[in-house]
């Protein structure tokens, strides 16, 4: 059984809630066709189980789960969402991809990235320098939490499949030593 732990309290923020307001409703689909060529520059390896979506059905699909994102952040809802998001994935529920298509570097660059475009968008939000390291304070603690919320699952996702690999390994060994005890067996009767 995974554990996904969520410490909530993390996650009330002041700034970053109508940076996500704004992003939502002045800049979404920019933001989201940002977010791709970020994703498509540093090679993202999820990119290739979705290379079968054309370049709209990709945008299309961006908007929809970065809307859910930006809303989940603007009301306050993050681990909500993310509660939500890690049980999609660990049920293999995506829908759009396979959960074992979902790599370390995915989810490490994937964050990484999120930073990124954020900040990329900062400035057209707002030139107060103060208020951008308030925002850019909140989406680290934000992106850090679910970063270690993400590979925490991650890995224990990978435990289970080496637990489930062992057994079928221990399996096999049982069946290999039967056979060759039958053919040992065998061999001593001629």
């Amino acid at each position: 059984m995974i554990n996904i732990n969520i410490n909530k309290e993390v996650f009330k923020f002041t700034y970053l809630p109508d940076y996500a307001t704004f992003l939502l409703n002045n800049k979404l689909t920019e933001f989201v066709t940002v977010g791709i060529r970020f994703c498509r520059e540093v090679d993202l390896p999820i990119l290739k189980p979705l290379a079968k979506f054309s370049e709209e059905e990709l945008v299309a699909l961006s908007i929809e789960s970065n809307k859910n994102i930006l809303t989940a952040i603007a009301n306050n809802k993050i681990p909500e969402l993310i509660e939500i998001n890690a049980e999609k994935w660990i049920d293999n529920n995506l829908g759009i991809i396979d959960k074992e298509e979902i790599t370390a570097q995915d989810l490490t660059l994937g964050f990484y990235l999120r930073r990124k475009i954020y900040g990329f968008f900062l400035d057209a939000y707002t030139k107060n320098v103060f208020l951008q390291k308030f925002i850019i304070s909140e989406l680290d603690v934000y992106t850090t939490q679910e970063e270690l919320i993400s590979l925490n699952i991650y890995l224990q996702m990978q435990r289970e499949k080496m637990s489930e690999m062992n057994k079928e390994l221990k399996h096999r060994e049982t069946l290999l030593l039967e056979a060759q005890c039958i053919i040992g067996v065998g061999s001593h009767l001629l």
